[in-house]
């Protein structure tokens, strides 16, 4: 039909206009493939969590989660936020006055150097609680 040299000139052409579309989807592949950044679990977060706790399912899950990431607490530049939400879990609802009181002796074991401030914060709380009923 034609000659080899005419089918030669056609494959060029069409990898000459391919290659345009193979590098941008290359492109595309490596810049849209980049990993997703996780938010580190801060102790602000984990003050708005325990607010945000209405349910008592929630409660007991923003409980938990606070008591395996911040029982014992090092970070003095956080600390006020971490008091903070130690009021928070005590004025809940969800817990009796002897639960409050065990939670604080729990805290306050594991945390020697605070546990004057714990136990004056649980302590606040407690009797604003009981002001309240």
């Amino acid at each position: 039909m034609y000659s080899y040299f005419f089918y030669l000139i056609l494959w060029a052409i069409c990898f000459i206009m391919v290659l345009p579309v193979l590098i941008v989807g290359v492109l595309y592949i490596f810049m849209s493939n980049k990993p997703v950044k996780k938010e580190e679990f801060t102790i602000e977060i984990m003050l708005s969590i325990i607010k945000g706790a209405k349910t008592k399912q929630a409660f007991e899950a923003a409980l938990t989660q606070f008591k395996s990431k911040y029982k014992v607490f090092d970070d003095d530049k956080h600390f006020d936020t971490w008091i903070n939400c130690i009021k928070e879990l005590a004025h809940s609802t969800n817990w009796d006055t002897d639960a409050v009181a065990k939670f604080g002796q729990e805290l306050e074991d594991a945390n020697t150097a605070h546990a004057k401030k714990i136990s004056i914060a649980i302590a606040t709380v407690l009797k604003t609680k009981d002001q309240k009923k």
